[in-house]
């Protein structure tokens, strides 16, 4: 999948000394959570630098960085390669999502500000809006994403909101099995409606119940779409055990 990867990247413009590692960071990150490189997907420093026009300095930075948020492994034999999960370790990540999130965005809806509201309404009408046409997976999934990172936002705990920003990126990974169907976007989108009324009603109690209710569900969402790729046999969850 590397191939595939590097022919996609040489193509683009040679990325500035500007913010560079996090330039590459975010680009490589993105590729692996959208499965453009699948889990076991080889990623070889040279050839990362040579399609992007860099020199090997920030991959390898960018590749440490990635090892640390536990998107990237290396395995002997193999070097660096997209990390793969077992069914049980994402069961686990959503496990974490559900705790982080209940904590850290319960402590921020009672520091939240008005203009912290509207930027989570913004975010909860384009949802919407997604989830009553022809659907945008990928740009609903993105917009997901943003949903829960802004509910976080106001945290005033930053250790807290990196901690639980760590955990959200292999639940995002998931949601492109989770989050495939009509319904599955027309009840996340319900879901989130209700987590926003309790969030900006500052109900900690309420938000925390509902965000672990939320989680959970989203946790049997993905684990049978997992169970069916698996059982056909599917490319893009066959390196997972």
């Amino acid at each position: 999948m590397e191939e595939n990867f590097v022919k996609m990247m040489a193509g683009q413009p040679p990325l500035t000394a500007d913010l560079l590692v996090q330039k590459i960071y975010t680009l490589l990150e993105e590729n692996i959570i959208n499965m453009v490189l699948l889990p076991e997907s080889k990623l070889v420093e040279e050839n990362i630098a040579r399609a992007l026009g860099v020199s090997r300095s920030p991959v390898r930075e960018v590749l440490i960085q990635l090892e640390n948020a536990g998107l990237v492994v290396r395995k002997t034999g193999k070097g660096r390669v997209v990390a793969s999960f077992t069914e049980q370790e994402l069961i686990d990540n959503y496990q974490v999502w559900e705790m982080a999130e209940s904590y850290t965005c319960g402590l921020a809806c009672l520091t939240a500000t008005e203009r912290d509201f509207l930027k989570v309404e913004a975010i909860l009408e384009r949802m919407k809006k997604l989830s009553g046409a022809e659907k945008d997976f990928r740009a609903y999934r993105e917009l997901n994403y943003r949903f829960h990172s802004q509910l976080a936002a106001p945290c005033p705990n930053k250790t807290l909101i990196r901690i639980y920003e760590n955990a959200l990126k292999p639940i995002r990974w998931c949601w492109n099995l989770s989050l495939l169907w009509r319904r599955d976007v027309t009840r996340s989108y319900d879901e989130h409606r209700d987590l926003f009324a309790a969030y900006r009603a500052r109900n900690r109690k309420a938000f925390e119940r509902l965000v672990r209710k939320h989680c959970q569900a989203a946790s049997v969402r993905f684990r049978k779409e997992y169970r069916r790729r698996m059982n056909a046999g599917d490319e893009s969850v066959k390196a997972l055990k």
